[in-house]
């Protein structure tokens, strides 16, 4: 199966030159990009106008709850505790794997329709999960999330067991196993140094949440007299096959056990001021430190979008503002996090992120002709145009592993109408079923 994306405006690569093509094309044969630049094969199986549009590599989530769209606009303007106990603690109980399967296939929808090809996911009922993200034809790293607050810990670490199983044997190869212990405050010691055990065992990820919080940093430090990096440090936890989300109350010494240790970082701008819980993690100190970083929305229930133009652009802007310096995260910085970072955060830097001979086809092409990104003044404003002007509704294609999932704002695999309708059904369902309990 082949597929040409033909004559487009220009080619936003990604590779390590960061090279910008003007009116070429990208040849995709199986899955794989064969060819890109201007005196290549004009016939394809299927063929995509790329007139008038940038194309780039598809956008990376690094931290996110996918079915949590379920509760999106459900709980805001709420402080974290309350947020947390009287809301969102309160329906997670009633989730279903139907509630799953359909709230990541919203998620999915989203993101498509967003530019976002490959996400990292940590949440319950993650068979659910895996069949909608193969229904939908995006990337994922999935993972069952293990929480120590039930009767019996070793329970979740047995069904994290089950799920990372189930996911090896499904043979999607757009889907990557990996294991989530919560966080520090969640699981006991046990538990974080059985999941590092396990992971490092089957060569996959450990996703996790790390000093999230104020109140998570100084909890830890009065019960243990260390930060919470030093104490994930101290039992070995740590490592390049770690990405830890947030990390927005790090400390210099913990930044730089971070990047002694190769331990990876998802930063979620947006939830963690939405929540006002501290959005700026030390970005500069931490790429000082060679720390691989990424971004992330987090989950629609805290975040409200799964938007990744959005979350470039809140980063970019939060970090200018607290540093008092507009040099802070240039446009192209801004850009690397989002896809060849992120990328590399999840371990797949030779497989995404760029747009190279060899690599996966996960691309989208974004409208140049959108009023908010007229006029193009030039290659030199062409990275500064996608990170400060264009948003989620710029995108016009985006394609995952050779397979056009949407053209033209149009789905080609999915069916909207289905998806809304029992998206509807199932959230009115979990709603009737949170008040009688």
């Amino acid at each position: 199966m082949s597929l040409l994306v033909r004559d487009c405006s220009w080619i936003v690569t990604q590779d390590s030159s960061r090279s910008v093509l003007r009116n070429a094309s990208v040849y995709v044969e199986d899955g794989k990009i064969a060819e890109i630049g201007s005196g290549i094969p004009q016939d394809a199986d299927r063929i995509v106008n790329g007139h008038g549009m940038i194309l780039l590599p598809g956008l990376v989530n690094t931290h996110t709850h996918v079915p949590m769209v379920i509760f999106r606009g459900y709980a805001d303007d709420m402080l974290l505790q309350e947020w947390l106990s009287n809301k969102i603690w309160k329906l997670e109980p009633n989730m279903t794997e139907e509630t799953c399967y359909w709230g990541t296939m919203l998620g999915c929808l989203e993101m498509i329709a967003s530019g976002t090809t490959t996400c990292n996911d940590m949440y319950f009922f993650v068979e659910s999960e895996a069949k909608a993200i193969r229904d939908t034809g995006i990337r994922a790293v999935l993972s069952s999330v293990i929480i120590d607050l039930a009767p019996d810990p070793k329970l979740h670490r047995e069904n994290a067991s089950k799920v990372l199983d189930f996911l090896k044997g499904i043979g999607n190869p757009l889907v990557t196993p990996a294991i989530a212990p919560h966080s520090v405050y969640s699981c006991s010691e046990e538990t974080l140094q059985w999941a590092k055990a396990r992971a490092d065992k089957e060569h996959v990820l450990v996703h996790t949440h790390i000093a999230e919080t104020r109140k998570e940093q100084g909890d830890i430090e009065n019960k243990l007299r260390l930060k919470v990096v030093e104490y994930l440090d101290q039992i070995d936890f740590l490592g390049p096959n770690v990405v830890g989300a947030h990390c927005g109350w790090v400390s210099r010494n913990e930044v730089k056990l971070l990047g002694e240790s190769g331990t990876k970082v998802a930063h979620c701008p947006v939830s963690n001021m939405k929540l006002a819980v501290g959005g700026a993690a030390p970005l500069p100190e931490m790429f000082e430190s060679h720390v691989c970083v990424g971004l992330g929305t987090d989950g629609a229930a805290s975040n409200n979008t799964l938007d990744m133009f959005e979350t470039m652009k809140f980063c970019a802007l939060l970090h200018k503002h607290t540093r008092w310096d507009p040099t802070v995260l240039p446009a192209q910085v801004t850009l690397d996090l989002a896809t060849r970072e992120g990328a590399r955060v999840l371990g797949m830097e030779g497989t995404i992120g760029s747009i190279e001979v060899g690599k996966s086809a996960d691309m989208i092409l974004v409208d140049t002709r959108a009023p908010n990104l007229m006029p193009i003044h030039g290659k030199e404003t062409i990275i500064s145009d996608l990170v400060y002007s264009a948003n989620g509704a710029n995108v016009d294609t985006t394609i995952v592993n050779g397979q056009v999932l949407m053209e033209k704002r149009r789905f080609t695999v999915l069916d909207t109408r289905t998806i809304a309708e029992n998206v509807d059904r199932v959230t009115q369902d979990l709603l009737a079923r949170s008040k009688q309990a």
